[in-house]
């Protein structure tokens, strides 16, 4: 079951932080269509434009709360997260992979974990990336903030 709700979760959190693609004006006006443009490359994440910490932890409080003393949800309270050990916050039910990990966060392990979380703790049950450097940067200096 939790399994479902990690799915559900992914796939609504993913839906959401999407932006819809602009239509051309002529387009949308009934007007031929222009010459073919080049798209970008499809693991190119579309830049994001300057956003807050707290804008960018928007997507993530479906799974994660920052606020002290919140409960934990299908993900942990990140609260005072930079520096501490991953998988040790009280509380909650870890992947064993991430309990293992060895790892203490910090500005790039924390970098290296959204941008790729499967690929950087195989084995861990977080499954939602944040491809965009600047989002991730903003994360970043959100969950830094005392």
């Amino acid at each position: 079951m939790r399994s479902l709700s990690i799915i559900a979760v992914s796939l609504l959190a993913a839906a959401c932080s999407q932006q819809p693609a602009p239509v051309p004006a002529a387009a949308a006006a009934g007007s031929p269509p222009a010459a073919p443009v080049a798209a970008a490359p499809a693991s190119t994440p579309a830049p994001t434009p300057q956003i807050s910490g707290e804008q960018a932890f928007a997507t993530c409080v479906a799974c994660h709360s920052r606020d002290a003393g919140a409960p934990q949800r299908m993900g942990p309270n990140l609260r005072g997260v930079v520096g501490r050990k991953a998988g040790s916050n009280p509380g909650f039910d870890y992947s064993p992979a991430l309990k293992t990990s060895n790892i203490t966060w910090d500005a790039a392990q924390l970098d290296a974990y959204l941008a790729a979380p499967a690929k950087h703790v195989p084995g861990t049950r977080m499954v939602i990336a944040v491809p965009d450097p600047a989002r991730r940067q903003a994360l970043i200096e959100y969950l830094s903030a005392p």
